[in-house]
């Protein structure tokens, strides 16, 4: 990943991340999914990582994909983006057993929230890499829009959040 000079920050489940300045992103995801969003006219971006696919009137919050994904979007336009201008990644969504949530699909049902919410919005989908048994770790350089995925061999609960 180039511009190594770069900071890196550490997007737990649940949070955002915008910058208009160059910076790398880096993620860990089991079921939950992140969208990247890069600016392709005024080189910069976001990623969001969150949890669950719908608030269902259980609060506004970026742990959900229907809170989350518009709330990215919304900070490219206060910034002066054009959503013509926005290009997305999807990835994550496995089917990972942490408990016993995970028998209602979480991971398929993020993955489509995602989906609906980009389309919705007529932003163009550029790359994904969704589904699967695995964790992947994802870093996303701001200045360049490259997604790095790789998978995870195992994974803890622990391993998605910073420490």
């Amino acid at each position: 990943m180039s511009n190594l000079d770069a900071p890196v920050y550490f997007l737990n489940p649940g949070e955002l991340i915008f910058s208009k300045k160059p910076v790398v992103i880096r993620t860990v995801l089991g079921s939950c999914v992140a969208v990247t969003l890069y600016d392709k006219v005024n080189k910069f971006g976001g990623m969001v990582h969150f949890l669950l696919p719908n608030s269902s009137n259980r609060g506004v919050s970026t742990k959900y994909g229907d809170v989350a994904v518009p709330t990215l979007i919304n900070k490219f336009i206060q910034a002066g983006s054009k959503k013509q201008f926005l290009e997305a990644t999807i990835t994550g969504g496995a089917f990972i057993i942490f408990d016993e949530s995970e028998i209602f699909f979480i991971g398929d049902r993020n993955i489509e929230s995602a989906q609906q919410i980009l389309r919705q919005n007529e932003i163009r989908v550029v790359a994904t890499n969704t589904g699967g048994e695995r964790g992947r770790r994802v870093l996303f350089n701001t200045e360049t829009s490259k997604v790095e995925v790789s998978f995870l061999e195992h994974m803890d609960i622990d391993d998605l959040y910073d420490k």
